[in-house]
């Protein structure tokens, strides 16, 4: 039973039984649904797609919502459940979803990747739910520190991600461009050749240390009794926290926003005190208020409105579902429809080359693409410049055919379960909960809803920075006798 022992926040979750059973009932019946008309497939995947995820949940007498598997269901439940209930009933219209899902194909087209698509998830959660990791869930042991040491690193990081943060604006255009919350440093060329591509990922890199050092600082502010300085010690953090979400923002890499205020929100949660559901609740609020702002303010939306005319709820809700993020039913078709032909099977190469992620451009100029996506939207959607990301059961198919979609999914699963089980603290130390938040909370997200590559680099690289910085404030172990 996953998780049961550990001694931290939960949620009684008494209605999932309940809440599982209703999905398999509303999925059987758009099962039952497509043999009258087919374009009910959509959302019967996504239903049974749902029951999957929501096992689980239902397994476990206390569910901890910033599990790694909650950020496993955000992408499927936004994904698949939400998209294909947009694709089954129409909305928005049938122009703009045949541009970006159906491609002129019927929806008995999408039926063979329906069962590809929920024998993955169903292996996944397998995988996920196989093992009793009990015995291992102890977490990391990090606990003395040098209180003044946070300070330090603090201020110092604040003051290093600002100084980046500006030079990234001033090297992408600047405030006086007319573009707010647009996107910069888009992909030119999918061949990427030549030095005329610079991400400046270096400074978006150092900007983005402030939200380690912000996890750090309100870590020790939540552990601390009543002092004088912890109000110094949570504007310090809220100052972190604004700088890191700064470049994103600018960017608009809405994603990004929501899981800088996911970690912080995390760091709450495992805190465990009273003031915590208020804090939580709203912390929501701003990040619905940040994505609804982002999504106003970027441009060349398809309704052709620009900055803070006419934003509703409908168009934030289209940005966040309606578009080729996430895992998704009609991507799946699309790209096991195309390898063999356009897609050449990959045999574990678009995971393993981000070992060649961390070499800069700037050293090596025709450094390959290291994201699958670009050649996804190259290949598979015919688009020149823009990426569109394979996630876990299409990048699956496209290195090993079928069986690389049942073992590779099962092995995915199985890694989340025990980084869940290893890296966070049973003890609510929260020290050591920084490193949990930082890297392997969010990893099913971007593994399953992107790339596998893409989400195990990304975790490992936030795991090793957030110890890094632990590391700095801890005292040595002679200490502590």
């Amino acid at each position: 039973m996953p998780d049961s022992s550990r001694q931290l926040p939960a949620f009684r979750n008494g209605p999932a039984s309940a809440l599982l059973a209703l999905c398999g009932v509303l999925a059987l019946i758009a099962s039952a649904a497509t043999l009258v008309d087919s374009r009910w497939v959509f959302a019967a995947t996504g239903l049974w797609a749902l029951a999957i995820m929501m096992l689980p949940v239902a397994l476990s007498r206390d569910y901890d919502p910033f599990s790694i598997w909650s950020f496993v269901m955000l992408t499927v439940v936004v994904g698949v459940t939400l998209r294909g209930a947009c694709m089954s009933f129409g909305f928005p219209d049938a122009e703009r979803l045949d541009h970006l899902f159906f491609r002129g194909e019927s929806p008995a087209y999408f039926y063979a990747a329906a069962g590809c698509l929920l024998l993955g998830l169903l292996m996944l959660c397998l995988g996920y739910l196989s093992f009793p990791f009990r015995s291992l869930a102890r977490g990391l042991s990090l606990r003395l520190h040098h209180p003044g040491r946070v300070t330090i690193v603090g201020f110092t990081v604040l003051v290093v991600s600002s100084a980046a943060t500006f030079w990234f604006v001033q090297k992408t255009g600047g405030f006086d461009s007319g573009l707010w919350s647009a996107k910069r440093t888009v992909i030119p060329d999918i061949d990427l050749t030549g030095s005329g591509y610079q991400s400046f990922g270096g400074l978006r890199f150092t900007a983005g240390l402030a939200i380690f050092a912000h996890l750090l600082v309100l870590a020790e502010a939540l552990s601390t009794k009543r002092r004088r300085g912890n109000h110094l010690l949570g504007l310090l953090a809220l100052a972190l926290l604004i700088v890191a979400c700064a470049v994103p923002f600018y960017t608009s890499l809405r994603t990004t926003v929501a899981m800088n205020l996911c970690m912080s929100a995390a760091m709450l949660w495992y805190a465990g005190q009273r003031f915590t559901k208020i804090i939580l609740i709203g912390i929501s609020v701003v990040l619905l208020l940040a994505v609804y702002t982002m999504t106003a303010l970027r441009p060349g939306v398809a309704d052709g409105e620009n900055g803070l005319a006419s934003p509703t709820l409908s168009r934030v809700f289209k940005a966040a579902v309606i578009n080729r993020n996430q895992i998704e039913l009609a991507k799946t078709a699309h790209i096991m429809d195309a390898v063999g032909d356009e897609l050449s099977l990959q045999y574990g190469r678009t995971v393993f080359r981000w070992v060649l992620a961390p070499i800069p451009r700037s050293l090596w100029p025709d450094k390959p693409v290291i994201p699958p996506g670009p050649e996804i939207g190259h290949e598979v959607y015919g688009q020149p410049v823009a990426g569109v990301p394979p996630s876990l059961i299409g990048e699956l198919y496209w290195n090993f055919h079928l069986p690389g979609v049942v073992v590779g999914a099962f092995a995915l699963g199985v890694l989340l379960r025990f980084l869940q089980a290893r890296c966070l603290p049973v003890d609510g130390n929260l020290l050591a909960t920084t490193v949990y938040v930082a890297g392997p909370m969010t990893l099913g997200f971007e593994a399953v809803g992107s790339s596998i590559g893409s989400g195990i680099f990304r975790a490992a690289l936030q795991t090793a920075v957030m110890l890094l910085l632990v590391m700095i404030v801890i005292k040595r172990q002679r200490q502590a006798h």
